[in-house]
């Protein structure tokens, strides 16, 4: 690292500390015992894989003689998925960053029995797999302080659309014939959003080409998925087929990785 660059880091961390008083300086020197961190302003990619657990709300059909038939509610639940994300995105080097980022769950059953009192069929087969791109944007407040550590806290907060994926969808009754119906598969687009929280930790020295480890909870509403209307057998079809919010909670890993240093 050059004398310039040092002269830099060193300014940064000084004038926020020197901001914000003696309590912070004192709560600085512990944090900067992880080390100083190289700058990272400007542009970055970042790789992120995890996996989703998922929590499906709202699910319902609309039976073929929907209104004088009640809508039929489920309980719906599904197995964990894998998580995969690239993002290209910018770093002010003030606490504030933001990317764009392509994500991928993982396909994983959607199955419930119904809610709704009385005889009604229970949702016996299904899946959803979702993609989608979103917008976000990450606040480190220790940075935002001029604590210029390695070890840096974040929340997150993100934006965009989700492609749902809704494979063939099963209804089974065992008070009508036929027992079980089959319905086909169906994709919407829903708008999506994203909380989350994280620590990101610089794992190369100040002076080498810094390279950045994160983890992160973070909690996704990717809409509204729905599936197909047309079944194997019989000719009814629902006034509304099968339909649930789409909502995970989500544990990663990412490197991020700047594309320039000064």
């Amino acid at each position: 690292m050059t004398g310039r660059k040092r002269i830099l880091l060193a300014g940064v961390s000084a004038l926020g500390v020197a901001a914000a008083g003696p309590g912070l300086a004192q709560d600085s020197a512990g944090l900067l015992k992880l080390g100083v961190a190289s700058v990272t302003y400007g542009p970055y990619v970042r790789a992120e894989l995890g996996v989703s657990s998922p929590s499906f709300g709202d699910g319902h059909w609309l039976p073929p003689g929907y209104p004088t038939d009640p809508r039929v509610d489920f309980d719906l639940g599904g197995k964990r998925a894998g998580f995969a994300g690239l993002a290209v995105g910018y770093d002010w080097m003030n606490g504030f960053r933001g990317d764009i980022s392509l994500l991928q769950v993982g396909r994983s059953d959607v199955t419930g029995p119904h809610t709704t009192p009385g005889i009604h069929a229970d949702i016996t087969a299904g899946s959803v797999a979702t993609t989608a791109v979103m917008g976000n944007v990450f606040f480190s407040p220790f940075e935002r302080m001029g604590v210029n550590s390695r070890l840096q806290p974040f929340v997150v907060a993100g934006i965009g659309f989700a492609n749902n994926e809704v494979g063939p969808w099963t209804r089974t009754n065992t008070a009508t014939s036929p027992v079980n119906r089959t319905f086909a598969g169906h994709t919407s687009t829903s708008a999506a959003l994203s909380l989350g929280v994280g620590v990101s930790y610089q794992i190369t020295s100040a002076g080498a080409p810094p390279i950045m480890l994160e983890l992160a909870y973070r909690y996704y509403h990717f809409g509204t998925a729905k599936g197909g209307y047309t079944a194997d057998v019989g000719s009814s079809v629902p006034s509304e087929p099968l339909t649930f919010n789409n909502n995970a909670g989500v544990i990663s890993f990412s490197v991020r990785i700047p594309l320039q240093r000064l």
